[in-house]
C-alpha cells in the first residue's frame, strides 16, 4: 500500500494516508486541484491535478461543477394579487333625503374631513435611535477591526510559511538517504543537489543544505520571500537527527503566530 501525504495551509503536512482516503478528501472538498501531494518515489511535491491519473480522479477533475437545485415552485395562487371589494357608494353630492336647505348644509358640514394634526417639530424617535446606535457602533467596530486584522494577517503569513515548509520537506528523503550512504551531510554542491537559488519558489528565495543547525545536525535551511516585510529574509531550519531518524523545525521569525505549530519550539 502506498502512503500519501498532502499539504494543508492550516495544519502543514498531513499523512500518511492511503489513496482511498485521499480520493475521499478530494470528493469532500478538503483537497483542491492545486493541493500539494507527495509519496515515496516522487522527487518533489506535486499538485493533485498532475497525479490525477495515478489516483483515478481524471473523470472527476474534468466533470463540470453541478448547478444548485432550483427552488421549489410557489403554491397555486401565491402570485395572485389579493382581492379587494369595492367601497360602498354613497349618495351623489347634492342629493339629500329632504328638501330643507338647513339639512343640506348640515350634511355638507359633516362630510368635511377632520383637520390634520399640526406637524411635530424636532427629530423623530427612529432617527434618534439610529443616531444612538451609530455612536455606539463606532467604538465596537474599532475594537473588532483591531482584533480581526492582526489575526487574519497571522493566518495568511502562517499559510504561506507552511507552504514553503512543505516544499522544503520534499527534500528530507534525499538528505536522509545521502547521510545513510555517505555518513556525512550533503551540501548544495553534493551529487543530487543544486545551488541554493535553483530551489526558488513562490515563497522561497533559496534552500541551503549542510551543517546549518545549532545542534550540529544536517539541516535544510529555507530563506523566505514574498510573505511580508517582517518575514521576508528570515529562515526555517529543518534538522535531521540520524541517531533516531527524526526531524525538528526551528526559525528566526520573531512572530511565532506566523509559524506552523511544528516550528514553534
Amino acid at each position: 500500500m502506498t502512503n500519501w501525504y498532502y499539504h494543508d495551509p492550516a495544519q502543514g503536512r498531513v499523512g500518511p494516508i492511503d489513496a482511498d482516503a485521499l480520493r475521499g478528501h478530494f470528493r469532500e472538498g478538503r483537497l483542491q486541484r492545486d493541493t500539494l501531494l507527495w509519496r515515496e518515489g516522487l522527487r518533489e511535491w506535486q499538485p493533485l491535478e498532475r497525479l490525477s491519473s495515478e489516483l483515478g480522479l481524471d473523470a472527476e477533475l474534468l466533470s463540470s461543477t453541478p448547478r444548485p437545485p432550483a427552488p421549489p415552485p410557489l403554491p397555486p395562487g401565491a402570485n395572485d394579487a389579493p382581492g379587494h371589494s369595492a367601497p360602498a357608494y354613497s349618495a351623489a353630492p347634492g342629493q339629500y333625503a329632504g328638501n330643507n336647505p338647513a339639512d343640506a348644509a348640515a350634511a355638507h358640514f359633516n362630510r368635511r374631513p377632520a383637520a390634520a394634526p399640526p406637524p411635530r417639530k424636532g427629530l423623530s424617535g427612529c432617527v434618534i435611535v439610529l443616531i444612538v446606535l451609530a455612536v455606539l457602533a463606532i467604538p465596537v467596530l474599532g475594537i473588532l477591526i483591531a482584533i480581526a486584522l492582526p489575526a487574519y494577517q497571522d493566518y495568511t503569513f502562517r499559510a504561506k510559511v507552511a507552504q514553503a515548509v512543505a516544499v522544503a520537506s520534499s527534500h528530507k528523503i534525499s538528505v536522509a538517504e545521502f547521510v545513510m550512504s555517505n555518513d556525512n551531510c550533503p551540501g548544495n554542491d553534493s551529487e543530487g543537489f543544486q545551488p541554493p537559488a535553483d530551489y526558488a519558489d513562490t515563497y522561497i528565495a533559496a534552500i541551503n543544505f549542510g551543517h546549518l543547525s545549532d545542534n550540529g545536525h544536517c539541516a535544510i535551511q529555507v530563506e523566505l520571500r514574498g510573505i511580508g516585510p517582517s518575514i521576508d529574509g528570515k529562515h526555517i531550519v529543518q534538522s535531521y537527527d540520524p541517531s533516531n531518524h527524526s526531524w525538528s523545525c526551528s526559525s528566526d521569525i520573531e512572530k511565532r503566530a506566523a509559524l506552523p505549530m511544528e516550528c514553534r519550539d
